[in-house]
């Protein structure tokens, strides 16, 4: 069967969805095709708890042009208390006074929420468990063979990291994917414990499992969360979890031992995300830049963002240069 539009954006992430809320709100004919049975892309946000992205600075203007307009609020990272640091050989400082994330904003209820108000917005323009195998441009237009059917469309939006968009036969450069090489674990409690200690629930370890620990919980939360990024690789280990809860437990007390739950995501091994190269990360953030649309191909997706790459305001604004492109051509 054959479908036909006048634009397909591959990928349901926030640069897809913003994309395509906006072009369906100004009247044009859209599919959203994504891979995942779910909206949101790396945004992930299981029980309102960020397994993908996390925070909103107060310099990421479209992001919080994003929330006022889809009425969510957000709250200030928890910064009050002391910092642990543990060093290679398990020696461990609790007496650190300073806080890696002061100034940082969190969406109420995770950001998912975002993406979530976003895909509504969007409808039954989004396909999901919808992934594509190629995308062949042609004079005429773009055919795009997706779960065994065809869509034609005028004009095809590639919303997703230029490695995935190489494997559906689309030349573009050879760009590492932030944070795909990554893995995030957040253990719940009944209580948010450290802070009776005095400690902010920031850590920094050089033992692992897990190098960087935060709190993840609301300022006034009853009930606690702490999360945490895997060293490269640890994630894939048999034992992780019993390894980070040992190492949460060293880090903040025995009742870190023993949480309500654990939510492990290993982005390295989402095909959806990374591909076998982005397993090593890189060492510091790439210098990403804009990909020119190449006749009927566009290009969105934070990767390849005018700003801000990398991050939740590169998304948007990868999806506002994309929307100001688009914009001038007549449907």
């Amino acid at each position: 069967m054959t479908v036909q539009t006048d634009i397909c954006i591959i990928g349901a992430g926030l640069s897809g969805l913003a994309l395509a809320a906006a072009l369906r709100a100004g009247g044009r004919a859209i599919m959203v095709l994504e891979a995942r049975d779910r909206p949101g892309g790396r945004v992930l946000s299981p029980g309102g708890h960020d397994l993908g992205p996390s925070w909103v600075w107060p310099h990421n203007r479209r992001m919080l042009a994003l929330l006022d307009r889809l009425g969510l609020s957000h709250f200030p990272q928890h910064t009050s208390g002391r910092l642990v640091f543990e060093d290679a050989t398990g020696a461990i400082n609790r007496d650190m006074d300073f806080a890696t994330m002061a100034g940082a904003l969190r969406v109420e209820g995770g950001l998912a929420r975002v993406t979530d108000t976003l895909a509504a917005e969007v409808g039954d323009a989004l396909s999901l468990s919808c992934p594509v195998q190629r995308v062949a441009p042609d004079r005429d237009g773009v055919t795009v063979t997706a779960a065994g059917d065809a869509i034609r469309a005028n004009r095809v939006v590639l919303a997703l990291p230029p490695r995935l968009a190489a494997g559906l036969g689309v030349p573009v450069p050879d760009v590492p994917t932030w944070m795909a090489g990554q893995a995030k674990l957040v253990a719940t409690y009944p209580t948010p414990f450290w802070r009776d200690q005095g400690l902010n629930g920031d850590a920094i370890s050089h033992r692992g499992p897990l190098a960087e620990i935060h709190d993840a919980a609301p300022s006034g939360a009853e009930t606690g969360a702490l999360f945490g990024f895997a060293h490269p690789g640890a994630a894939r280990a048999p034992d992780f979890r019993e390894a980070a809860l040992a190492q949460l437990a060293r880090l903040f007390g025995p009742a870190a031992a023993t949480p309500v739950d654990v939510l492990i995501k290993d982005w390295s091994t989402d095909r959806a995300t990374a591909t076998p190269a982005d397993r090593a990360p890189p060492a510091d953030h790439p210098a990403y830049h804009p990909l020119a649309p190449t006749g009927r191909l566009f290009f969105a997706g934070t990767e390849i963002a005018p700003e801000d790459g990398g991050f939740l305001e590169g998304a948007l604004a990868a999806a506002e240069a994309v929307y100001a492109r688009l914009g001038a051509i007549p449907a």
